[in-house]
């Protein structure tokens, strides 16, 4: 039985804001309720829970390849990965970018599965099972190019701190603005950066499923929106909002407090080392 991958997107949106193990055990079973039962679950919003016994997660399971060397000035005339991808690929072909924010724990590879977006919600960068997971992007929404017009990277809330489990902690810290922050994406053949606007809390619907970013209204709706939350954890620098054509990169997490919601972290493209002036 083949389910939409549509609607298979939609779970893994709710999955992922409510960050636990449970979510996952349960998600095999939605998928093949019938198609009526699925639209109410997903209309109510209702939590993904399980009445089974499961194990606690094991927040230690969190594998971070150590291929890389940032000391390595990958700004300079010609292009010079710190990353050394022929070796991580060469353990798993899935890695295909590399995600960083100085000065937080946000350093890890980014993964996508050509053929289940659920994959990585419960396996690591290695390929093995692990409750951490890893960050990865959706193959059925995203390339793995970015160039898409918005682009969402996931990634579980540990308690340990594992994966994204401090990124809400870490840019909601007032000294961390005041650095202009950027989100750091190496690929094999470049470097992306993107200045930091908002950081905020938001609901778990599933932003591309619901929103066409390539319409120029839907586009300016959705950030104008996002730029007018009124919360005591959002963050922003107007200066860096995007404008229609702009590339925004999202960082995506569970909220912490209510893990119905989600934490995102934006961001605009500002930099490309494949540009001949480096700026996009």
């Amino acid at each position: 039985m083949r389910v939409n991958g549509r609607t298979v997107k939609i779970i893994i949106g709710c999955v992922l804001a409510v960050g636990s193990i449970a979510c996952v055990i349960k998600l095999a079973s939605i998928l093949y309720e019938p198609k009526a039962t699925l639209t109410a679950t997903m209309a109510t919003s209702a939590a993904v829970t399980t009445d089974g016994a499961y194990t606690p997660p094991n927040e230690d399971e969190a594998v971070i390849p150590t291929y890389t060397d940032f000391s390595t000035d990958a700004t300079s005339e010609e292009y010079v990965c710190p990353v050394d991808f022929a070796a991580l690929q060469a353990v798993n072909p899935d890695i295909y970018a590399w995600v960083r924010i100085e000065g937080t724990d946000i350093d890890f590879p980014v993964l996508q599965s050509p053929t289940d977006d659920s994959y990585y919600l419960t396996h690591n960068s290695d390929g093995e099972y692990s409750s951490a997971g890893s960050v990865f992007s959706e193959y059925e929404y995203n390339s793995t190019d970015f160039t898409d017009p918005v682009t969402i990277l996931y990634g579980h809330r540990m308690k340990s701190g594992a994966i994204f489990g401090n990124l809400q902690l870490e840019v909601t810290e007032d000294t961390f603005w005041d650095s202009e922050p950027v989100i750091e994406i190496y690929l094999p053949d470049k470097l992306l950066k993107y200045q930091i606007f908002a950081a905020v809390p938001y609901d778990r619907a599933h932003i591309l499923y619901y929103h066409d970013f390539a319409d120029e209204e839907t586009y300016n709706s959705f950030f104008n929106n996002i730029m007018s939350i009124n919360n005591i954890e959002a963050r922003f620098h107007e200066e860096y909002a995007p404008v229609y054509g702009d590339k925004v990169l999202m960082l995506s997490t569970c909220l912490i407090g209510d893990s119905y919601y989600r934490f995102i972290v934006m961001g605009t493209l500002v930099y490309d080392s494949s540009s001949p002036d480096g700026v996009t």
